[in-house]
């Protein structure tokens, strides 16, 4: 068992040896080879990478008001998770485009267990301003959520 095991990998060397370059030239040549191999392959697959990288980007869907209530309804939401989501509301929408939708996520993202100071501070601070004029169903939404 021995004699065949090691006869297997003398005949996988020879062969090894067989193909290796015998002259400089040749080595030279087979070096070349390689190297345009490795050259083609590589700017093969980053075309092919930047191909699908673009149609990925190009697959991305506009979020709504309804992906943000998502966020504010999901109790597996972090802070981080709702203070990003006011932050987005804050800079795609206001609350004049649907005003229903938008009480609704200010509730429940105002209302969520994982709810801290900095979200208080941010809709305080930035969203009330920005939608002055629902100043009062805002603060009315804001206390509930504090009184909590």
């Amino acid at each position: 068992m021995k004699e065949k095991i090691l006869s297997f990998f003398s005949f996988i060397s020879d062969a090894v040896w067989d193909i290796s370059p015998s002259s400089p030239l040749a080595f030279v040549i087979y070096l070349l080879l390689f190297l345009i191999t490795g050259i083609f392959l590589i700017f093969y697959f980053a075309r092919k990478h930047k191909k699908q990288k673009t149609n990925i980007q190009n697959t991305k869907k506009e979020l709504t008001i309804d992906d943000l209530i998502d966020i504010a309804s999901n109790p597996k939401s972090t802070t981080a998770d709702l203070l990003s989501a006011l932050m987005m509301f804050n800079e795609k929408f206001v609350v004049a485009q649907d005003k229903e939708k938008s009480m609704i996520f200010f509730e429940k993202a105002l209302n969520h267990k994982h709810r801290h100071k900095k979200l208080f501070d941010y809709f305080h601070g930035s969203i009330l301003p920005k939608n002055i004029t629902f100043k009062d169903q805002l603060d009315e939404l804001e206390k509930k959520a504090l009184n909590k």
